[in-house]
């Protein structure tokens, strides 16, 4: 029975993927939750996004342009991001609440890019790829890094 059971899965896994494939976009992101995690950094929270929520007093924002904002939260520390599209790649400009330096790194599938944020905090990190991404923030005062939530830009 186990042979005709697995043929039956492999089945029905071969139709699942015909009829409904799971997007590439999840499955690199589920692949670099597993690749890039960091298993000694506090995680920092996603806690606003300006794409999750309207402005107040426009009517809709489908197709408006401009910057998309996060903020992630954790451990005593807020990572303000701003999001640009340039081309096809984003442009990250950010800011560490308290201010303060640190390395930061962008993470996303397939690579990273690192930049040292001042002594107020700002880092700006250019030619991202759209796509699931994840930024660490290194600390001097602090032993352990600080390592935001995955969100796809």
């Amino acid at each position: 029975m186990i042979d005709s059971d697995d043929a039956l899965l492999a089945e029905l896994r071969d139709l699942f993927e015909a009829m409904d494939p799971v997007p590439a976009q999840v499955v690199a992101a589920a692949e670099a939750s597993f690749t890039w995690r960091t298993i000694d950094a506090e995680l920092a929270a996603l806690v606003a996004d300006s794409a999750e929520r309207p402005l107040a007093g426009v009517r809709s924002q489908v197709g408006q342009a401009g910057p998309r904002l996060l903020t992630f939260e954790g451990q005593g520390l807020l990572v303000e991001v701003e999001i640009d599209s340039v081309g096809t790649d984003r442009r990250l400009v950010g800011q560490l609440v308290p201010p303060k330096p640190a390395e930061v790194e962008v993470r996303w599938p397939g690579g990273s890019l690192t930049r040292i944020a001042d002594e107020v905090g700002h880092f700006t990190v250019d030619a991202v790829p759209q796509g699931p991404v994840s930024l660490v923030c290194r600390l001097a005062d602090t032993a352990k890094p600080v390592a935001t939530s995955w969100v796809t830009i």
